[in-house]
């Protein structure tokens, strides 16, 4: 059975990477979010790996971002994903660009709330994606690569 990375940050991003009943049911999922004070998906959803949440807006974000690229480098070679998919945000970049330089499948989808624009890492994966995922028409007609796959909610 094919295994698959599921990274998303906690909150609205993993609670729509919950929402791929097919994917899950269909294949190894092992799962990465970020810790924080509002644990539900451990519930739910037997999560693997929790790493340390990252603001740009943070005074030690550029040391905070090097150790999560660390961290999903150990993850991705501990764990041996055939396929990494991300709703986003921040953690997933790491995850999705060291996925997809060890020949990995990376398939990212935008957040259901991006209806006319691509969210930050949505604009920093987009050349860097097997798959480019939006779920509102408007999105893709501006971005040739995107493919509508509707919404997931």
């Amino acid at each position: 059975m094919k295994k698959v990375l599921m990274v998303a940050s906690s909150g609205g991003h993993m609670e729509e990477l919950t929402r791929l009943k097919k994917v899950i049911s269909k294949y190894d999922c092992c799962w990465v979010t970020e810790f924080n004070d509002f644990q539900t998906y451990g519930e739910n959803y037997d999560v693997n790996y929790y790493v340390m949440q990252v603001n740009r807006k943070e005074f030690f974000f550029p040391i905070k971002f090097l150790i999560l690229f660390v961290r999903a480098w150990y993850i991705i070679l501990r764990e041996k994903p055939d396929c990494v998919i991300s709703t986003g945000a921040l953690i997933s970049y790491p995850f999705c660009r060291i996925a997809k330089w060890m020949g990995k499948k990376v398939i990212f989808i935008e957040s259901f709330a991006r209806v006319n624009e691509l969210s930050l890492t949505g604009r920093l994966l987009y050349n860097h994606v097997n798959r480019f995922i939006v779920q509102w028409p408007e999105l893709s007609r501006e971005y040739d690569k995107a493919v509508v796959g509707g919404g997931i909610f």
